[in-house]
């Protein structure tokens, strides 16, 4: 574990990208699982069923996107040459920044959670009506 701002702030950062890599893993293996259930076409209508959980997969991944430039931002504030800034550069701005982040992945991920879980009982749903 870092002993100075900057490197717990960089830990952070790291950990932060390599969840939002696991979760668009997820959502990639999620929109396979329902790209599956599309081509059964056994079920009326469930096209549409299928394109609204999508469609909320999608506006996830979207925001973890976005969140992963803005990491990737404040990851390049926090190093110069590949060295770790000093704690005395640590200023108010990137203080502030780093909680924002924080914030804005907890955040994302409660929202994720809730759409991988809608996932999982749609899709176990789903395939109960197809047996």
């Amino acid at each position: 574990m870092s002993t100075t701002i900057a490197g717990y702030y960089l830990d952070e950062l790291v950990d932060w990208i390599q969840l939002i890599g696991f979760y668009n893993r997820e959502i990639i293996q999620f929109g396979n699982k329902l790209a599956e259930v599309i081509q059964r076409n056994t079920i009326p209508n469930i096209a549409e069923k299928v394109e609204a959980q999508q469609g909320r997969l999608n506006e996830v991944a979207v925001r973890f996107g976005r969140l992963h430039k803005h990491i990737e931002k404040q990851h390049s504030k926090l190093k110069v040459d590949h060295t770790l800034i000093d704690n005395k550069l640590i200023n108010a701005e990137t203080e502030k920044r780093q909680n924002e982040l924080r914030q804005e992945m907890e955040q994302s991920e409660k929202i994720y959670v809730d759409v991988k879980y809608a996932c999982y009982h749609f899709l176990s749903e789903t395939l109960k009506k197809q047996k």
